[in-house]
C-alpha cells in the first residue's frame, strides 16, 4: 500500500510541468529553512527565559529562607501577632516552608491567596529535587511553575527543614506563544510571496527554453530555417542557444546537401537510363528487322551489324565512364608518384595527332617569361593522363575542322598549370557554368550518334579534385574556350 502510494505520488510529481516543480522545490526549501530557524529561535528563547527565571530564584532563595524560617519559628513559639515580623514574598513568587518536624505543617507564603499554586506536596530534607531548579504543574494542571528548593538550618545549627521558591512560567509561555504565532503568520506570508515571485521568476528564466521548444516544434514540422532567438545574456542558456543554432545550421546544410545529392542522383539515373536506352533501342530495332526477315540483302545485314557494333561500342564507353566516375566519387586510395606534366602533355599531344592527323595540336609554354621550374606534381600517372586526354578530345570534338588546339604547360608560383586552348566559337556564360555537370552537352539533341557520353569533363573535375587541384573554364583571347587545370607542385626531390 505504501509503495503504491509512493509510486502514485512520484507519477503525479513528474506529471507536473518543470516550472511548477521548480517553484514547488523552491517553496519547500524556503519552508524547511524557515521551520528550522523558527524552531531553533523558539527553543533558544525559551531556554533563555527559563534560565533568567532560574537566576532570579537563586538570587531570592537565601533571603527568603532566613525571613521565612524566622517567621515560622516565631509563629511556632506562640508569639503574639503584633510581635511577629510578617514576611510577604514579592509578587509573583510563591514560597513553601516545610519544617523538619513532621508534626509542624508546611506553611505557604504569601499570606494572600494564590488560586493555582504549584503542586509540590511536602518537600522532605532528602528530596532529590533539592538544589536544582525543576518545573511542575499547578494544582489545576494548567499553569507551569519553575521551582528551586533547598534545605535550611535554624540558628541553633540544626536542619530546620526545606524551603521551595516558585515562579510561574506564564510570562515565558506567553512570550514564546506570541513569538510562535508571529513566526507562523510571517512564515505563511513569506511562503505565498516566495511562491508568487518564484513562479514569475522561473517563467521568465525559462522563457528562452520555451522559445527553444517552439523552435524545435517548428523544425519538427519541417521548417528547417527556424533558429532560436538569442536570449541576450551570457549564461548557460545563451551558450546552449548558440550551440543549438550552430547544430541547426549544420542540420539544414546536411539536409540541403542530401536533397541536392538525391536530386543529382535522380538526374544521373535518368540521364544514364536515357543514354543507354537510345543505343539499346537501336540494337533491338535492327535485331527485330533481322528476325522478321526484312534484311535479306547481305549489304543491309552488314550495315545493320555495323550499327549494332557502333551502338555497343557507345554503351561500352558510357559504362566505362560511369565506372570511372563511381570510382572517383568513392574517393579511392591513391598511390601517387612524381609526374612530369610536360612529358605527359607531350604524349597526349602525340596521341591526338595520330587520332586526328588533319588537326593541328601543339604543345606550347604557358607564358613567354616561363620560370625555369619543372612542372612536376604528385599524383597518379594514368588518372592525370586521362584528364589531359579528355580535355584534348573535348576540344577536338567541339571545334570546327581546321581549328588549332594548344596544350600549354608551366609553373605559376607553387602551382603547376595545364591549359587546353581551342580557337573555336567558345562557350556562353550559361554553358560555361554547367559544362562540368554530368551528361551535360551543348548539343541539346538526344541522338548521340556522333557525340560523346557527356561525362568527359565531369571525370576531369572528379580526378582533379582528388589531386587537391582545380579546373575551370576561361575564354581564350581572340575567341575560343580554354580549360585551365591547376595542381599543387611537388616538392623538390632534395628537400
Amino acid at each position: 500500500m505504501l509503495q503504491r502510494l509512493r509510486r502514485t505520488t512520484y507519477a503525479r510529481l513528474h506529471g507536473l510541468s518543470l516550472t511548477r516543480r521548480l517553484v514547488m522545490v523552491l517553496v519547500l526549501l524556503v519552508l524547511a529553512a524557515y521551520l528550522l530557524t523558527t524552531s531553533v529561535t523558539v527553543m533558544q528563547l525559551r531556554t533563555y527565559l527559563v534560565e533568567r527565571a532560574d537566576a532570579d530564584l537563586s538570587a531570592y532563595i537565601e533571603p527568603l529562607a532566613r525571613s521565612a524560617f524566622t517567621q515560622v519559628e516565631e509563629q511556632a513559639a506562640g508569639l503574639p501577632p503584633s510581635e511577629q515580623q510578617v514576611f510577604v514574598p514579592p509578587n509573583p513568587y510563591y514560597v513553601l516552608v516545610t519544617p523538619a518536624d513532621d508534626s509542624v505543617p508546611a506553611i505557604a507564603l504569601p499570606t494572600q491567596q494564590i488560586n493555582n499554586p504549584p503542586d509540590l506536596g511536602r518537600l522532605e530534607t532528602d528530596d532529590p529535587r533539592l538544589g536544582t531548579p525543576f518545573t511542575v504543574k499547578s494544582t489545576d494542571d494548567v499553569t507551569r511553575w519553575r521551582v528551586l528548593a533547598a534545605r535550611v538550618e535554624n540558628p541553633s545549627g540544626q536542619i530546620g527543614g526545606t524551603i521551595a521558591v516558585g515562579l510561574p512560567l506564564t510570562a515565558v509561555d506567553n512570550t514564546v506563544s506570541q513569538l510562535f504565532f508571529l513566526t507562523v503568520v510571517i512564515g505563511l506570508t513569506t511562503m505565498v510571496v516566495v511562491g508568487v515571485l518564484g513562479w514569475f521568476a522561473v517563467r521568465r528564466a525559462f522563457r528562452p527554453l520555451t522559445r527553444m521548444e517552439d523552435t524545435a516544434a517548428a523544425i519538427a514540422a519541417g521548417d528547417l530555417t527556424r533558429r532560436i532567438p538569442p536570449p541576450g545574456a551570457s549564461d548557460e542558456v545563451g551558450s546552449l542557444s548558440d550551440s543549438l543554432n550552430v547544430m541547426l545550421a549544420r542540420i539544414e546544410q546536411s539536409f540541403g546537401v542530401r536533397q541536392a545529392s538525391e536530386r543529382r542522383m535522380r538526374d544521373f539515373v535518368a540521364d544514364a537510363s536515357h543514354e543507354l536506352r537510345t543505343p539499346l533501342a537501336t540494337v533491338k530495332g535492327y535485331a527485330e528487322l533481322h528476325r522478321f526477315g526484312a534484311m535479306s540483302d547481305p549489304e543491309d545485314v552488314s550495315g545493320a551489324m555495323r550499327r549494332i557494333e557502333d551502338e555497343a561500342t557507345r554503351m561500352t564507353r558510357l559504362v566505362e565512364d560511369l565506372l570511372t566516375l563511381t570510382r572517383w566519387d568513392s574517393e579511392p586510395e591513391m598511390s601517387p608518384t612524381r609526374v612530369d606534366l610536360t612529358v605527359l602533355a607531350s604524349d597526349v599531344v602525340q596521341d591526338a595527332r595520330v587520332r586526328a592527323p588533319q588537326r593541328t595540336v601543339e604543345l606550347v609554354p604557358l607564358s613567354e617569361d616561363q620560370p625555369d621550374l619543372v612542372p612536376v606534381v604528385m599524383g597518379e600517372d594514368g588518372a592525370l593522363r586521362q584528364v589531359l586526354t579528355n580535355l584534348v578530345a573535348n576540344a577536338l570534338a567541339h571545334t570546327p575542322p581546321g581549328t588549332p588546339v594548344d596544350v600549354a604547360v608551366g609553373r605559376d608560383d607553387e602551382l603547376v598549370v595545364v591549359e587546353v586552348r581551342d580557337h573555336g566559337q567558345g562557350l556562353d556564360e550559361d554553358t560555361a557554368a554547367r559544362v562540368f555537370e554530368r551528361f551535360f552537352r551543348t548539343d541539346k539533341s538526344r541522338s548521340r550518334a556522333s557525340g560523346g557520353t557527356g561525362l568527359g569533363l565531369a571525370i576531369v573535375a572528379a580526378i582533379v579534385g582528388r589531386h587537391q587541384g582545380s579546373v575551370r573554364h576561361v575564354p581564350t583571347p581572340g575567341g575560343g574556350a580554354t580549360f585551365r587545370v591547376e595542381l599543387p607542385a611537388a616538392r623538390s626531390a632534395n628537400s
